[in-house]
């Protein structure tokens, strides 16, 4: 099963794609807990997505947006 979540954002930069599913990491260090997010959440879904035998990929363009892309085997559905 492929499931694609799209945006049409900011975008990720090259170098901060290689990080984004770390834990605590956020793009934008200037943000505060006012305006959201710890820096967990892919990492979570990163995590999920493992224990099911799957792969969670980005492909982002800065000024154009993101798309994550997960798969999962068939029988993890």
């Amino acid at each position: 099963m492929v499931c694609k979540i799209k945006d049409n954002g900011i975008g990720i930069s090259p170098e901060d794609q290689m990080n984004i599913f770390e834990r605590f990491y956020k793009v934008d260090q200037s943000r505060d807990r006012s305006q959201g997010g710890n820096g967990l959440g892919l990492s979570l879904v990163k995590k999920i997505v493992a224990l099911h035998e799957g792969q969670i990929m980005v492909d982002s363009t800065e000024g154009v947006g993101s798309t994550f892309t997960v798969k999962l085997k068939k029988s993890a559905v």
